[in-house]
């Protein structure tokens, strides 16, 4: 349990790299993902249920899980915001169209879209992921996170100038956590470091747990007004099954120490207010 007197809220969203399994024919993903999880069981880096469960679900026609991840934000009151390519590369290999049914999905559940972009130093390719995630999505403003949150000295100047009016791409890999506060890139779009990432925390639950914690605590102490975890929905499945109960229980865990969950437009409307 963390203490005394806290002020933190909490972002969460989810990068949505996968959608059908007709859309990995073309590229390596499964074979890749054969050989990766083969070698991990024989190390004993999974356990041998996992390893299984990870196998069969390759075959399965569905490889997203944006159902149950948003039916469990909506019963802890989460304003998640989900993230979809407009591009591929990078394993996310999912069409434009069958992108849109799925972001028409989101939106109608309740919940709020952003890109996942690809382009991260062209800034032609930038602009043409912008205005096509603008013309399926009919949202006038709206902010993006890069996939494998990539990054150079000018990206972010960059997306700003593009028009995102939020990006959460920020993220510290070497360290594989991120505590730092939100900034302002030429004066028109905020920064939202990103905190803490799935893959990035043990696999285990009990040390996923305690890095968790570890980082919370961290970021209490120094003050932080808000952190932002990201979830992938694909590792809601059994094959992932301690990152599955790790993201219940950091649901749990905000709740019962009366962490607030917010969106990232409401916490620009806050930061905005401030700086007023």
């Amino acid at each position: 349990m963390v203490s005394g007197r806290i002020l933190m809220k909490v972002i969460i969203s989810h990068d949505v790299d996968h959608l059908y399994w007709s859309d990995h024919l073309k590229d390596l993903i499964f074979p890749k993902l054969w050989i990766r999880e083969t070698l991990a069981v024989l190390k004993r880096s999974i356990p041998v249920k996992d390893y299984f469960y990870r196998m069969g679900r390759t075959f399965q026609h569905q490889q997203h899980n944006l159902d149950s991840v948003m039916a469990l934000d909506k019963q802890y009151g989460v304003p998640s915001t989900f993230f979809f390519g407009m591009a591929n590369g990078l394993g996310m290999s999912y069409s434009k169209d069958k992108a849109s049914s799925a972001i028409r999905k989101v939106i109608d559940s309740g919940f709020d879209v952003g890109v996942h972009g690809i382009a991260y130093q062209d800034i032609d390719s930038m602009k043409k992921e912008y205005e096509e995630f603008f013309a399926i999505s009919n949202l006038d403003t709206f902010g993006l996170r890069m996939h494998y949150v990539r990054f150079d000295e000018t990206t972010f100047e960059k997306l700003a100038k593009v028009g995102y009016i939020f990006d959460t791409s920020e993220f510290d890999k070497k360290n594989r956590f991120l505590i730092k506060s939100p900034y302002m890139v030429n004066n028109t779009m905020w920064e939202f470091p990103l905190t803490i990432m799935d893959g990035y925390l043990p696999y285990k639950f009990e040390e996923a747990q305690d890095k968790t914690r570890m980082i919370i605590s961290e970021a209490i102490r120094l003050n932080q007004k808000y952190i932002s975890i990201l979830f992938h929905d694909y590792l809601y499945s059994k094959g992932y099954a301690e990152y599955k109960r790790w993201y219940e229980w950091v649901l749990e865990y905000c709740k019962q120490n009366s962490l607030e969950f917010i969106s990232y437009r409401d916490a620009i409307d806050e930061l905005e207010q401030i700086n007023e």
